[in-house]
């Protein structure tokens, strides 16, 4: 983290909030698990009479396949996150929510800050899950995976850019919340503040390490920072707008 800055101060600088989906929001394969999707997408890739790299065909993260189809051609990479896609959307049904996060994003919503989703998940599943829990209503961008070129997901900035353009937003006066190095890199890449959601052991060190500019172990960290804020658009919260 930046010398003495505090998630306060970080969140006094903030009009937006960018969620990262796959944590801070909820846990996308807690019900199919992401060990699961990986080894149907390598059974998918061997099918195929192609041979795995020894990375990918140990791999429990199924963006690892995806990466590795990248590498092959680009048939097989759009025939991967076809296939991803669906199990996200299939998983995206039994996810589970994060504690707080309802909470934190009604607090966003109803205190004036304008807020993105932005996931490297399908777009597909991410909106599938937010319509299906009611949430949808309370952002204004919802970003997911569109592309199927891996290179195109964090921590390259193009979702995030993405979701930037649909907040109509200064990334200066904005923050994503991410739980990965890869939201840090990429928040750092896209010009915006970060805060690492260290869900897990090690994350917090790994989140100081590459100068996260604030670190919370619960999502309900962010609540007593989102009262009495002007609205970042006094439009926003009469709608969304899908991206």
């Amino acid at each position: 983290m930046t010398h003495g800055t505090t998630l306060a101060d970080v969140m006094n600088r903030s009009r937006y909030l960018l969620f990262d989906f796959d944590g801070p929001i909820c846990s996308i394969f807690a019900g199919l698990p992401a060990p699961k999707v990986a080894a149907h997408l390598r059974e998918l890739v061997i099918d195929r009479g192609i041979e795995l790299s020894a990375g990918a065909a140990t791999s429990r993260d199924p963006f690892d396949v995806l990466r590795f189809a990248a590498t092959i051609s680009p048939e097989l990479t759009r025939e991967v996150n076809d296939e991803l896609r669906a199990m996200e959307h299939r998983a995206a049904e039994v996810a589970e929510a994060t504690p707080h996060a309802r909470e934190v994003i009604e607090a966003a919503h109803e205190t004036g800050r304008s807020i993105a989703a932005v996931s490297n998940n399908s777009c597909q599943a991410v909106t599938h899950y937010l319509t299906a829990n009611d949430l949808a209503p309370y952002f204004t961008a919802i970003v997911g995976r569109t592309d199927p070129d891996p290179r195109l997901l964090k921590p390259h900035p193009e979702l995030i850019n993405r979701a930037l353009k649909g907040l109509a937003a200064d990334p200066t006066e904005c923050v994503l919340i991410g739980d990965s190095l890869s939201d840090i890199e990429g928040a750092r890449n896209a010009g915006t503040l970060s805060i690492g959601y260290a869900n897990k052991p090690g994350k917090h060190e790994r989140f100081t390490t590459a100068d996260a500019d604030a670190i919370i172990t619960d999502m309900a960290e962010l609540l007593p920072h989102l009262s009495e804020h002007q609205a970042a658009d006094p439009n926003a919260a009469d709608g969304r707008r899908h991206r």
